[in-house]
Formats: C-alpha cells, structure tokens, sequence
C-alpha cells in the first residue's frame, strides 16, 4: 500500500498534533498577575470550547435571553444552535453579569477568511486562502457541512483534518478550485509573508449557490499597504472603487476610509480570480483589535503572541498591544507562539489593554501528544471543575479550556448542542452515558509529563485505535529488520510494538530504524497497553516516522 494513503487515512483518524500533519503548541494554564476571572462587565473575546450554555475562555456565559450576531451580515438569531465549538465570538455581557454567573447580552461571529484554499503545505502545516496564510495547530478544529457528507446517494467522507482538503491547481480560466471553507481563528501578524491566521476553526462547505447574495468570499486582518482606492491585507490587494466602506457603521468614502495598522473585514459577493491575490469588494468595514475601545472597559481577550518587547513589557495578540506593566515584578512575558487569555483594561487611547493576568493557555514548546481509542475510565481531578481521563492507558487532565465535541452520530452538525451539552459540567455524565466511548484527544505535557487535553473529540466506535508524540529515549527502541520480529518503542510511555514491514519515514519509503527524538504516528490495536502494529500496512494499520523535529513552527506552530 502506498504511503500516501496509509498517511492521509492515518491524519484522518487521529488529529495530528505533529507538524507534518497539522502543527501545535501545548496547554500548560500557567497564569501571570490575578487569577483569571471574568470581571463584572468584561467583554470576553475566544473560542468556543463547549456548549450548555456557551463556553468561552474558560467562563460558562448563560445565553437565554443572548442575540447570536453575524458582524459580516448583520443577520441576528435568538438561537446559539447554528455555532460551533472552535469559533471565536466576542460576547458583550448583559448589565445582570457578575464575576460568579456572566450572562451573555451578545454573540459576535466574525470569520477572519471565506473562500478556496489554494495551497495547503502539510510540513509546515499551513493553508493559504484568500491571500492569507492560515496557521494550523493541534487546537484547530475541522468540521464538514457539505451536502454529500450526509447524502445516500454517492455519499462523500468528511474531512476531518487539513490532509483531505483539496488545494487550487491552474490559475485564471483553466483553475480548478479548491476546498470551499470558512476560517475562524486569531489575527497574528500584519507583514505579506508571515502567518496571518492562526485557526482555531476551519469549516467546510460547499460553494455557494448565489454570487448574487450573501457574503461569500472574505478577508478580515491587518491592513499592510494602502492604494487610491485599494488596501492590502496579507497578501490579497483588494479593490475598493465600487465597495460601500463603512467606519463605526457610517458610510465613508473608500478613497480615504482606511489606513495601515487598522483591521479591516473586506467581503465579495462574486469569487475572485484564482489563486486569489485580488479581490474586487463589494463591502468594507473598520473592524477592530479589541472587542470594546471604551478607555478602563474591562476586557478579556484569547489569541495569540505575535510578538513580544521584553524592554518595554508588552506584546502583541491578536494585533493587538498588551502592556504588562502592572504584572507582579519579575512576571515572566509569554513567548512568541503561545496562545494566551488576557485580563485588563482598556488603555487611554483605546488601541491597547493594560494587563491585570495573563494565562498561558497553549505554550509553544510544549511537548505534544495525541491519542486514539476507548475511554477506559473517568475520575474527578484533583482541582475542582476538572477531570482525569483514561485513554490507551494515559491519564489525561480534562479542564474548562479543553475544546469538547462529540461526532459519534452522523448528522452531529445538525443537532443543537444546547440540547445535549457536552462541556465541562457534564464531562463524566455524559460520556458514560454515549453510545460510544472512543475518544480522539489532543494533549500537551508539562515539565512532569502531566498530560493536559487541549481537544476531546467523541467519535464512532472502532477497534481502531493510535497514538501520535515523539519516540521516548528509555526504554531505548529496538528495531528489527525482519518481518515477524516486531520493533519496539515506546511514546510517553506507552508501549508500541511494530512489524517493519509497517514502518515507513515522512516520504513513504520504508524506514529500517526508529530513533528517540523522532515524531512518530503509530496506528494499529490496542490491548494489554501495547499498541501493536502488524506486518501489512493499511488504513487502520502502520507507522510513520516524520524524523526529528524541525524549527519550521514559528515558536511551536
């Protein structure tokens, strides 16, 4: 069987933390200054982690009475039915909320890209759609709404990770378009050649039917360069001579609405010529790098550090600048890469936050696990509100910022996630309680080795199960080069026995040795905590060696 396939089937069943297959830092929770909370009033800008109610940034926000906002449309729905756990909102809170139990007044979804992917680089992990490069990482969530996913006749397998979407070739009339997606996620950097987005979310659909209605093709980020009547963001010039442009909701001439530095959300109805790097926009509008820009407004934003001024303590989320001056003294600074929750207010000039805490919520550095198969048991942690699950004999720590879903029922997409909630509260309940209990987790390790999940996905049940991390250096692995006489290594631990025959390196070749330091995705069954591997390798069974890790990530990406 050609690796191709072995690898594409493999990414598909286990979602990757590695880099060959999609990148990502690790959870680590370490809080800087306060401990986190959400202030009487604070705005909350992150990704949805659960649903009950909806949970962002670690805080269950109550949204009986909430207006779920399309910030691209202006469409308003009383229902928070249609999200989905991976969007970043920003929820403006009700004047009832307390710091105990937020209530939430407004939902704001504003996607960062709409359109083709027209490259896709699964070394470095990235996607480029609409002129922006789009980060994955092991906290990235896929999900599929095309109709054949659900379709009897000629049904289609949903795309689950960044190795099914499908990349343009050819370019103008002859192109051939790629995957249709929505990406949501956090601005990370201004300049045309860096990362752009980093995604929390990357959701497929099909094209949409009208070029006539609707937003359909989007760029939101970071204005680079500025035109008569055009700007740039990332690498997309966009044409604005028949756009209506929009400041604070006012009509303004495009000619002199914006400027280099502001976020700008520009929209088209009809697709742009591909591979896009010009966009003729039908719509414009200021956005914004914080959620609230009334100067002392509380507010609580999650993304991630772009860059860092260790000189003049801040950095920078989202584009946006974070003064950490008011820290505790000797208060280390994120890294470039960590994805963080900040607490503060609003500075003077209303561009900045004035951090009260700041937590660590994914470092880069982190090392990173992912594991495949049956819950073999729940218990409660050892901090109130969390839980340690039991996966291929690991035990990992469940927490309120771990991103929960449950795909086990063909249709998932379609059911309202308020009326079964799979979150934090319900975590032990509810998974006993499912039909199955084969989980897909992605998880980082501390300096002990303490596992932390970042995403708990519930899937189909299978016998398939596999476990992706890098090779441990004791016990020392063992290879063989005979056929019938298994390899054998361990990953944090557990215990992984493989025919050669199975073994392949990053370019599909057979590999005759498996070394300690190496990212290795095994796949195979599990019993008596090994994870065996046979000598025919399949989509349920093989080994792929992607080497030593390499610097490439940006600080973790």
């Amino acid at each position: 069987m050609k690796f191709q396939h072995l690898a594409l089937a493999a990414c598909a069943a286990i979602v990757l933390t590695l880099t060959a297959c999609g990148g990502g830092g690790g959870s680590s929770a370490t809080a800087i200054g306060t401990p986190p909370g959400v202030s009487v009033g604070a705005a909350s800008s992150g990704a949805i982690t659960a649903f009950g109610s909806v949970f962002v940034n670690g805080h269950e926000f109550a949204t009986t009475n909430a207006s779920v906002v399309d910030d691209d449309t202006g469409a308003t729905a009383t229902s928070t039915a249609g999200l989905e756990v991976g969007e970043v909102v920003d929820v403006i809170p009700a004047s009832t909320s307390t710091g105990a139990a937020p209530v939430a007044s407004e939902l704001h979804v504003h996607p960062l890209a709409r359109g083709y992917v027209d490259a896709s680089d699964t070394t470095a992990g990235s996607l480029t759609v609409m002129g922006q490069t789009v980060q994955l990482t092991s906290a990235t969530n896929f999900s599929d709404h095309r109709a054949c996913v659900i379709a009897t006749t000629n049904p289609c397998t949903a795309i689950t990770t960044q190795a099914g979407l499908s990349a343009t070739t050819g370019a103008g009339a002859t192109a051939v378009a790629g995957s249709y997606v929505t990406v949501h996620g956090y601005l990370f950097a201004s300049a045309p050649t860096a990362v752009n987005i980093v995604a929390t979310l990357v959701s497929v659909s099909d094209v949409p039917a009208s070029i006539t209605a609707g937003v359909n093709f989007k760029a939101e980020g970071v204005v680079n360069a500025t035109g008569a009547s055009s700007i740039t963001i990332g690498t997309l010039n966009i044409d604005l001579a028949s756009a209506t442009c929009r400041v604070s909701g006012v009509t303004t001439p495009c000619a002199s609405a914006f400027s280099v530095g502001q976020v700008v959300s520009s929209m088209a109805h009809a697709a742009p010529s591909l591979p896009a790097v010009s966009l003729t926009a039908t719509l414009a509008r200021l956005g914004a790098h914080v959620t609230v820009d009334t100067a002392t407004s509380a507010v609580e934003v999650e993304g991630a550090v772009s860059s860092v001024d260790g000189t003049a303590s801040t950095f920078v989320v989202r584009g946006l600048s974070i003064d950490a001056s008011a820290l505790p003294a000797g208060s280390t600074l994120p890294a470039v890469g960590d994805i963080v929750r900040v607490l503060g207010t609003v500075s003077s000039n209303g561009q900045s936050v004035i951090a009260s805490s700041v937590t660590v919520l994914n470092a880069a550095a982190s090392a990173r696990l992912a594991l495949f198969g049956d819950a073999s048991g729940v218990a409660a942690g050892t901090t109130s509100g969390t839980f340690v699950v039991s996966v291929l004999g690991e035990s990992v720590t469940v927490t309120a910022t771990t991103r929960l879903r449950d795909h086990s029922v063909k249709g998932w997409w379609s059911i309202d996630p308020t009326i079964h909630p799979f979150n934090i509260t319900t975590f032990q309940t509810y998974l006993a309680a499912s039909a199955s209990q084969h989980l897909s987790i992605n998880a980082a390790a501390d300096a002990s080795g303490k596992l932390t999940a970042i995403s708990i996905t519930i899937v189909p049940a299978t016998t398939v199960s596999g476990v992706a991390g890098m090779v441990d250096s004791t016990p020392a692995p063992v290879n063989s080069a005979v056929t019938g006489t298994p390899s054998t290594f361990s990953i944090h631990g557990l215990n992984v026995s493989a025919d050669p025959a199975a073994i392949f390196n990053g370019r599909g070749r057979p590999l005759p040795t498996v070394a300690a330091g190496d990212e290795v995705l095994a796949v195979g069954s599990f019993a008596a905590g090994t994870l065996t591997i046979t000598a025919t390798p399949s989509n349920t069974n093989g080994v792929i060696d992607m080497g030593v890790p390499k610097s490439r990530n940006r600080g973790g990406f």
